[in-house]
């Protein structure tokens, strides 16, 4: 096993006289013994013995059952791989997998599948529009997800346009940019996309822009080597 650093901010909320073993009780048993309110989605092994990744849903720590204590930070290893991130991306993909395609602006036509979330505002978001514009190999996915009043603002243009496709070329281009003026309608349907967009993020883990699945793998922010091994 390589060996490991760690890089951690230690959090005693709450230490008991009587330590609890592993050999008494399973890690969720533990937990939820050491830090009843504190919710989870799963708690598995990690990489260090003695220490489990604590997954909510969002967000990824650790918990030390011998200690009963939690550990918030990122498993590093020597040769620069975060662990941790790693973790989140694979429960991120199987959620993504599961995603209702449906309520996605779907474009192109190609072979390869692609899901996104994305922000209209994002740099790394646009950067990531224009490695995939007029690419015939892809069909893309686009989820939109409003990081500031302006990102909602433009993401309404969108679905209240007649040709939306276009609206959302025209915004990540930048065209809309500096105020321009905007078609913002007054429907239920376009304000439930919206809401649904965010509620899907928030299911799939998705806390940042952008975010892609493709080939079973997601893939955090527009990292264009790993996109294209992925799409070669």
């Amino acid at each position: 096993m390589k060996r490991l650093s760690l890089t951690v901010l230690l959090f005693f909320f709450l230490v008991l006289p009587t330590h609890i073993t592993a050999q008494n009780l399973s890690p969720e048993e533990a937990f939820r013994k050491s830090f009843p309110k504190q919710n989870f989605e799963s708690i598995t092994p990690s990489p260090v013995k003695g220490i489990y990744e604590v997954y909510t849903g969002n967000q990824m720590f650790y918990f030390m059952p011998e200690n009963e204590i939690i550990i918030t930070g990122n498993l590093i290893t020597k040769d620069g791989v975060n662990l941790t991130r790693e973790s989140n991306l694979k429960i991120m993909a199987g959620k993504m997998e599961k995603l209702p395609l449906d309520w996605a602006l779907k474009i192109g036509k190609g072979k390869t599948k692609v899901v996104e979330f994305t922000d209209p505002n994002c740099p790394y978001c646009r950067r990531a529009f224009d490695f995939f514009d007029g690419r015939k190999d892809v069909t893309l996915y686009v989820f939109l997800i409003p990081l500031s009043q302006d990102s909602e603002k433009k993401i309404k243009h969108i679905f209240c346009s007649k040709d939306k496709i276009k609206a959302y070329e025209n915004v990540m281009s930048g065209k809309l940019d500096n105020n321009a003026p905007l078609n913002i309608c007054n429907d239920k349907e376009v304000d439930d996309r919206v809401r649904t967009h965010r509620e899907l993020a928030a299911q799939a883990g998705v806390g940042a822009t952008p975010t892609f699945f493709l080939k079973n793998t997601a893939v955090g922010g527009f990292e264009k080597n790993t996109l294209d091994q992925l799409l070669d």
